[in-house]
């Protein structure tokens, strides 16, 4: 007889690991020096401060749009609550082009982990000129201080005094952005760094339009779509078989998996994305699958129990790794013994892939099989899927 692990006690087991796993991030340290702070200008706005393409600064008036289209901002991120402003500042920032992205705290309660976390998430991506604001830049200073030690590397006791000269001056900012602090560090001891901050910041969303990812995810012209049963059929899914659909966005292979499995099979539809985890459930109760359970997976884990999976399938996922030693180390808890690792990705070549694959894919296949190997997987074959032209098939068994 075939032990199934029950769908509830399951949902029980990711539960207690996501409160220590999801959400938190092990930091990083740039490669490269980090910007230096100097003061400058912003017409009238006081306390102005700049380090690289981020301004640092107190409230801005309507007439100070000028200058900060000038300086070519089009990101703004504001620490003020509603009722602070006096004129409505998300509307002259939509009107001018530029996005007005508010995380609102002030009162000591109201300054959480949840808001040190969003702030430097957003501060990784520098893709953008950005001012970052309050009313005197006092909490600019305090909440932009764990991301300077965090994810820029810069000591404490300097990080501390660039902080109180942007604006820093209230003592309860201070101690809970050096608690933190510490605790953040404690956690990273001995984890591994992002190898691309910020690579899942849209899918963790929880605004984020399912709609619009199954209308690009699920079409003729996507290859692994368009080639999806030779995909299914290269898996060789047995009835009865567990697999794992890690990285299963809309749900595509989960429902086929769900079909393969037969009734004595399960499929976990694992995902970093809550509304794609919501969407997966709706689907399947709307389809009658009802061997499909959706798991809540970590930047660095995909949350599953060990040796609960007899296939974990892996498709155009591996390249989201941001956290690949600690991921593939949780895979390899969740393998049984004599089951695969399947890995389906982009095959990133130099000259040769288009310009969209070659920025966002950080590795080819060379590295990504490299790196699966020296987390304790034999790579078992590769199989020539008809009709790829971008991706490759790779099967894995662990050691």
């Amino acid at each position: 007889m075939k032990l199934q692990l029950h769908p509830i006690l399951l949902v029980l087991i990711i539960a207690l690991l996501a409160q220590t796993a999801y959400g938190q991030d092990a930091g990083t340290t740039e490669s490269q020096e980090p910007d230096q702070i100097t003061s400058t200008t912003l017409g009238n706005t006081k306390n102005v401060h700049q380090a690289g393409n981020l301004f640092f600064a107190g409230q801005f008036t309507p007439e100070d749009m000028e200058k900060l289209a000038e300086q070519k901002i089009t990101r703004v991120i504001t620490l003020r609550t509603d009722g602070e402003v006096k004129w409505d500042e998300e509307a002259a920032l939509e009107a001018a082009n530029m996005q007005c992205i508010k995380v609102p705290f002030r009162a000591p309660e109201t300054l959480t982990d949840e808001v040190f976390d969003e702030i430097r998430t957003l501060l990784r991506d520098k893709s953008q000129t950005t001012l970052f604001h309050c009313g005197s830049a006092n909490r600019v200073g305090g909440v932009w201080l764990p991301y300077r030690v965090l994810d820029e590397g810069v000591d404490l006791e300097t990080a501390l005094a660039e902080a109180k000269e942007i604006g820093l001056r209230a003592p309860f900012i201070q101690e809970k952005a050096l608690d933190y602090i510490k605790r953040q560090q404690a956690q990273m001891e001995g984890r591994e760094a992002s190898v691309k901050p910020g690579i899942n910041k849209s899918f963790i969303d929880p605004d984020l339009d399912v709609d619009s990812y199954v209308k690009r995810f699920e079409i003729e012209s996507r290859e692994v779509f368009l080639n999806r049963e030779r995909i299914l059929a290269a898996c060789g899914i047995e009835k009865g078989d567990t697999v794992a659909d890690v990285g299963a966005g809309t749900g595509l292979f989960t429902r086929m998996f769900s079909v393969a499995v037969g009734t004595e099979g399960w499929v976990y539809a694992v995902d970093i994305a809550p509304r794609f985890i919501e969407h997966i459930n709706g689907e399947a109760a709307k389809h009658k699958l009802d061997n499909i359970t959706g798991v809540l997976c970590a930047e660095n884990s995909i949350n599953l129990p060990p040796n609960s999976a007899d296939v974990i399938f892996v498709c155009d996922t591996y390249h989201h790794f941001e956290y690949p030693k600690s991921t593939l180390a949780s895979i390899k808890r969740a393998l049984k013994d004599g089951g695969h690792l399947i890995l389906i990705d982009f095959d990133r070549i130099e000259g040769k892939s288009r310009e969209w694959l070659m920025g966002h894919v950080r590795a080819g296949k060379d590295v990504f099989r490299s790196e699966v190997q020296e987390a304790g997987f034999t790579l078992v074959e590769e199989k020539a899927i008809e009709g790829f032209e971008e991706n490759y098939f790779l099967k894995f068994s662990k050691n």
